[in-house]
């Protein structure tokens, strides 16, 4: 995989390739770590707003969730079709 890749991306050398790879999941293995912590905190909140919004608590966060995850997928381009065009 990474002699395809060094291959297709014009790179010096397989250790690049590497460390691009390594650099990229460390992103995203970042990315969703600080999520959980938004997403704890947030939580949080609207669990003590709970008796101000009532059952809607369930329904902010998960308009949140769907938000977090559109901005994810669009920021680290892990749409279908950026995803495709990468691999060609």
């Amino acid at each position: 995989m990474l002699v395809i890749a060094k291959f297709l991306h014009d790179a010096n050398s397989i250790a690049v390739m590497h460390q691009q790879i390594t650099a990229n999941a460390t992103s995203v293995d970042y990315a969703s770590r600080l999520w959980q912590v938004f997403r704890a905190v947030i939580a949080g909140a609207l669990d003590e707003m709970t008796m101000l919004i009532e059952d809607m608590a369930s329904e902010v966060m998960g308009a949140i969730e769907r938000h977090a995850q559109n901005y994810s997928v669009q920021a680290l381009q892990l749409d279908v079709r950026t995803l495709r065009l990468e691999a060609k």
